[in-house]
C-alpha cells in the first residue's frame, strides 16, 4: 500500500492506493509512504521520481554509512522505531529526502505514522510546506510517544518498588517483571539513541532550512532528557533487582540455619543412641532394668541443653 500527500490549490491532499498507484507529474508531492509495498510498487515510485529507495538489507545494517548518508541531491537514512506490543520490538524504517519530497519505506504499522497522518490531515498549508518538515514531525511524534512509554515504565517500576518494600518473601514473578522492564528500558534507550544520531546528522545537513533546524535542536534537548531518564530508570531497576536478590539470600540463609541447628541438636542424642547400640559382651546397662528409659531421658536432655545453649548465645 502507498499513501501520498501533496499540495493542491494551497491545500494538503491525502490519497491512499491499496493496489494500483496513480501518480501525477503536475502535483507537488510532499510525502510518499510505502507500507508493505510490493516490489512492483516500489519500482513504479523509483521510476516516476527517479530515485533509488533503500533496501531492507540496507535498513538493518548498523554501519554509520548505512544508517545515514548524503549525496548532492538527497538524504538517505535508516532509523529504528519502537512498536509498543505485548513484546515491544524495534522496527526499521527507511527515509529518503529528495528535494521537497520525503519517501518512507516500512513493513509494519506504527503509531507515530498514524498520529502524523492525523496531524497532516488537519494541518494548514503554511504549517506543512516540505517533506523535511514532515520528517521532523515524524521524529517529534516518535519522541513524544517514547516519552509516554518511559512514563508508563516508570509507573510500573514505582508499583514494583512499593511491592518490594512490603514483601516478606521474594517472588519469582516480581524478579521476572523487573527483568522484563530492564529489557524494555534497553529497547527504548536503543531507539532514542538511534534518533539522537539521526537528528545530529540532520542538524548539520545543508538540505535542512533554518526553521527546521531550530525544531531539530528542540527535539535534541528532549532526546538528551529522555536518555538521562532511561539511565536513571535502569539503575533503579538494578537496585530493585539487587534488593530482591538480597531477600532471596536472606531466605536461603534462614533455611540453611534451620537445617544446621537441627543437625547440631540431634548430634548428642545420636551419640547416645550409638553408644547403646554397640554390641559389646560386657556392658553394665544391658542388664539394667532402667537402662532404656534413662537412655531416652539422656537423649531428650542433651537436645534440650543444646537448644538452651543456642538461645543463650542468641544464635536462634
Amino acid at each position: 500500500m502507498i499513501r501520498v500527500f501533496y499540495t493542491h490549490e494551497n491545500e494538503l491532499v491525502w490519497e491512499k492506493y491499496p493496489e494500483k498507484v496513480v501518480l501525477d507529474p503536475n502535483r507537488n508531492y510532499l510525502w510518499i509512504d510505502l507500507l508493505h509495498a510490493s516490489q512492483e510498487e516500489k519500482q513504479h515510485v523509483c521510476d516516476f521520481f527517479q530515485v533509488k529507495l533503500p533496501t531492507y538489507k540496507e535498513a538493518v545494517e548498523i554501519e554509520s554509512s548505512s544508517r545515514y548518508s548524503e549525496d548532492g541531491v538527497s538524504i538517505k537514512a535508516n532509523s529504528g522505531f519502537l512498536k509498543e506490543e505485548e513484546q515491544p520490538r524495534i522496527h526499521q524504517v527507511s527515509f529518503l529526502l529528495k528535494g521537497n519530497t520525503l519517501f518512507t519505506v516500512r513493513n509494519v504499522e506504527l503509531q507515530s505514522f498514524a498520529e502524523v497522518v492525523k496531524k497532516i490531515k488537519v494541518a494548514r498549508q503554511d504549517f506543512i510546506r516540505s517533506g523535511s518538515q514532515i520528517w521532523v514531525l515524524l521524529l517529534e511524534t516518535r519522541i513524544d510517544l517514547d516519552a509516554d512509554y518511559i512514563e508508563s515504565l516508570t509507573r510500573v517500576t514505582n508499583v514494583i518498588s512499593r511491592k518490594v518494600q512490603s514483601l516478606s518473601d521474594p517472588e519469582e514473578k516480581t524478579l521476572r517483571k523487573i527483568a522484563e522492564l530492564q529489557e524494555n528500558t534497553i529497547l527504548i534507550r536503543e531507539s532514542i539513541t538511534d534518533k539522537q544520531r539521526l537528528i545530529s546528522a540532520l542538524m548539520r545537513s545543508p538540505f535542512i532550512d533554518h526553521d527546521t533546524g531550530e525544531r531539530l535542536r528542540v527535539i535534541m534537548k528532549d532526546v538528551m532528557s529522555l536518555l538521562q531518564h532511561t539511565q536513571f530508570s535502569f539503575e533503579r531497576l538494578e537496585y530493585l533487582q539487587d534488593t530482591l536478590m538480597g531477600l532471596v539470600n536472606i531466605e536461603q540463609n534462614k533455611i540453611i540455619k534451620i537445617f544446621t541447628v537441627v543437625s547440631v541438636v540431634f548430634m548428642p542424642p545420636t551419640l547416645i543412641a550409638s553408644i547403646y547400640g554397640m554390641n559389646f559382651r560386657v556392658m553394665p546397662e544391658l542388664n539394667w532394668s532402667f537402662g532404656y528409659p534413662v537412655a531416652v531421658i539422656l537423649m531428650v536432655a542433651s537436645s534440650a541443653l543444646t537448644l538452651l545453649y543456642f538461645k543463650r548465645k542468641k544464635w536462634l
